[in-house]
């Protein structure tokens, strides 16, 4: 109970003042939860050896094991919450677990804007599967075109809640089919099945909605792909995020290997320019003097020099703080 209270408090303490729609929220705000990669070996290991886990750009955390046993460096990949294995075997093989051209695929669609890309498990049978692939399409191309994006709030923008503006928010999604024999999606597949209770033991069409920094929100399975869970789901992704808070929102963060903070700044508004003192000096308030019925102005300071100088250099000041804030 008192945790439920203290999840319900973290939810509702921002919830009246963030604008930011839930995927570009999770875009610039939620770092995926790390698999974990367990190295056991024997005798010294080199940084070589593990530089393929530790630069290969993947929400990895490394950690090695000594085994007297071991004939070669062997490598356990295991998913973030449940510590289920994903995958083991030779160091040497990794490489492919960490990465594949769906993912890949997925993470380039959500680094040009996208707001989610919706992937489509396919079950085997064909008829069944262009069903599903068919009834996602028109749903979300009719949701494009009926769902609004949330107006973004002056404040939101000011407090780094979100880098871009109005006008570079996309409200855009798209499908990829994915194929559970495919061998190079053989890693893609079994993490998706895992991301559930109970979801490898079906063999129905699933599709996942995918957004943020590779986070799938839940599955829709067989006769669950229908019109009233896609909007669910759609207009969620699309809606205000309420709940800042990963951990208390749906989903599973995915392994991807993808430079998740330059697709975020790439998509930045940029910064305006500072003004020059010339500007400044420009824009600094001229005293009036009122004599009869005639105003005239003049450029002597009402003030004392200094002040002026302080004002100016408060004002490179503050942007200075807001310019470091945004970083």
């Amino acid at each position: 109970m008192l945790r439920l209270l203290l999840s319900l408090l973290a939810c509702a303490v921002p919830a009246w003042a963030c604008s930011v729609p839930v995927f570009r929220y999770a875009l610039e705000h939620w770092k995926p939860d790390a698999f974990e990669a367990v190295v056991t070996h024997r005798g010294t290991l080199t940084a070589e050896a593990l530089r393929s886990l530790e630069e290969s750009g993947a929400n990895l955390a490394v950690r090695t094991v000594v085994d007297a046993t071991a004939q070669e460096p062997r490598v356990s990949i295991r998913f973030p919450r449940t510590k289920a294995e994903l995958w083991s075997g030779a160091l040497g093989e990794v490489a492919p677990v960490l990465d594949s051209p769906a993912r890949s695929e997925i993470a380039k669609r959500i680094g040009e804007g996208q707001s989610a890309v919706w992937v489509v498990l396919e079950s085997g049978d064909r008829a069944r599967d262009d069903a599903a692939a068919s009834a996602i399409d028109e749903r979300l191309e009719y949701l494009a075109a009926t769902l609004e994006l949330p107006r973004l709030e002056a404040q939101d923008i000011a407090n780094g809640l979100v880098s871009v503006a109005q006008e570079d928010l996309r409200l855009e999604f798209s499908t990829l089919r994915l194929s559970r024999g495919d061998v190079k999606e053989k890693i893609f597949v079994a993490m998706l099945l895992g991301a559930e209770r109970g979801l490898a033991d079906s063999r129905e069409p699933m599709v996942f909605p995918v957004f943020g920094r590779g986070r799938a929100l839940y599955a829709l399975v067989g006769d669950g792909i229908r019109s009233e869970t896609i909007d669910r789901a759609a207009t969620f992704l699309i809606g205000k995020c309420s709940c800042q808070v990963k951990e208390e929102n749906p989903g599973a963060d995915l392994l991807i290997a993808a430079d998740w903070e330059a697709a975020v700044k790439a998509r930045s508004a940029p910064l305006p320019d500072l003004p020059t003192l010339a500007e400044i000096a420009k824009s600094a308030p001229v005293a009036v003097t009122i004599s009869g019925d005639v105003a005239t102005a003049t450029s002597k300071a009402a003030e004392p020099w200094w002040r002026n100088v302080a004002v100016i250099l408060g004002i490179f000041a503050l942007i200075f703080a807001i310019k470091s804030f945004r970083r």
